[in-house]
């Protein structure tokens, strides 16, 4: 798999990336590169570029320097960051606290990309989404299900990493949830129903969502024009997922769905 960058819609541009496992299958990564209503730049997910896609995305952004911040949004995609870093030095560099604890020496914003403060920074141009009931930072690191979720306003475009998955054809051709989910779950009463009421006002969000870039096994980003096509993706998603949500109920009991972490959006 050759590195490409493609423009999704005006505005937002997915590269994706080679990422080999064992050295040998290429199940590709992915950054995305997008315009802010200010007319600046952002990056999300960093992976080292070169060749043509260098090229293309210096010539975007004035060489580099119409790019204003690195979003770090996966707390274990961390193997291009310090290229990345060095690459664009203008550019403001967020992370998750695993981001800022395996790099203590680059110079990241005190906020981090799974806080409010974060999602109020960029409140303008994005919406982003946590997975509820989740463990966020694993201490198993095999365990990539959780990341941070960005939903780009002006474009329709779902920006995520390994939580949701597009599946080939001879596995579905589909959108599934990542399947550590299992082994992600918090270990406590109530984790199961709070997922799946975060998985609900995911879907309710993709209501307007009219692209999805994801990290894996997908070599093109998805794209629906009919309305709530990516919505009715991921409620599909979410019901295959319902074997594994009721197990952990059994093992684990129920409990009141903290209300907080159900988070409710404005529309565009």
């Amino acid at each position: 798999m050759s590195d490409r960058i493609e423009q999704i819609a005006d505005g937002f541009w997915n590269i994706r990336g080679t990422f080999r496992i064992f050295g040998l299958l290429d199940i590709g990564t992915q950054s995305s590169l997008v315009r802010l209503r200010s007319g600046r730049f952002v990056l999300l997910d960093c992976y080292t570029l070169s060749g043509s896609v260098l090229d293309e995305v210096r010539a975007l952004t004035s060489g580099g320097e119409a790019i204003d911040a690195v979003l770090n949004l996966h707390p274990f995609h961390t193997v291009h960051v310090e290229a990345i870093a060095a690459m664009f030095p203008g550019a403001q560099m967020y992370g998750t606290a695993r981001h800022h604890a395996m790099f203590p020496k680059l110079d990241w914003a005190p906020e981090l990309t799974e806080s409010a403060a974060f999602a109020e920074r960029f409140a303008a141009d994005f919406d982003f989404m946590v997975p509820a009931g989740i463990d966020f930072i694993p201490t198993d690191e095999k365990l990539h299900f959780s990341s941070v979720l960005a939903f780009h306003k002006a474009s329709g475009t779902l920006h995520v990493d390994d939580t949701l998955n597009w599946l080939p054809l001879l596995l579905g051709n589909r959108l599934a949830f990542h399947p550590t989910l299992a082994k992600t779950l918090e270990r406590r009463a109530g984790a199961a129903a709070e997922f799946r009421a975060w998985a609900e006002a995911l879907a309710d969000r993709c209501e307007r969502v009219r692209h999805v870039c994801t990290a894996h096994t997908r070599l093109a980003p998805v794209s629906e024009d009919a309305p709530g096509g990516i919505a009715a993706r991921v409620r599909a998603a979410l019901a295959k997922v319902e074997s594994v949500l009721e197990a952990h109920t059994t093992r684990f009991g129920q409990a009141r769905v903290r209300s907080e972490r159900i988070i409710t959006f404005e529309s565009f």
